[in-house]
């Protein structure tokens, strides 16, 4: 196999016949669909490795997909995921949204962002734990 993944011959992952994907992370690029309803629109592409040939897959960007991945890097606050970073796809039931059925998916990532605490949550970040009432020197009653 090229070293190169943009050159490199791949297939696209078919989550009917091929399932839930459990891949390496190799790069995520822009296709132009050639056929069906979105044939000459421009797409995202998640490219992985897979199996124990590191057979080389693509894997079309969803609604839910897309939103996923950008809430992740977000969440890191990272411009790109870790180069054969471990990332699985999990398909999931299909929902009715507002513009029509969707399928929803369940992705997990090898080095996921740590998840927000209460206290970011709630946006409390320097709260002060002897400055609060219920803290005082009667124990708080």
């Amino acid at each position: 196999m090229s070293d190169n993944p943009t050159t490199t011959a791949r297939r696209d992952w078919n989550w009917a016949d091929d399932g839930d994907l459990d891949g390496h992370y190799v790069e995520t690029r822009q296709a132009t669909v050639k056929k069906g309803p979105s044939a000459g629109k421009t797409k995202l592409v998640l490219d992985f490795h897979v199996g124990l040939d590191d057979e080389l897959v693509s894997v079309w960007e969803t609604t839910v997909i897309r939103s996923k991945f950008k809430a992740e890097l977000k969440a890191r606050g990272a411009a790109d995921f870790e180069p054969g970073e471990r990332i699985e796809i999990r398909p999931l039931k299909w929902r009715e949204g507002p513009n029509g059925p969707y399928r929803d998916f369940d992705v997990w990532f090898e080095y996921a962002a740590p998840k927000p605490t209460a206290a970011e949550l709630l946006d409390v970040d320097g709260i002060d734990v002897g400055e609060h009432p219920s803290f005082e020197s009667d124990g708080g009653q």
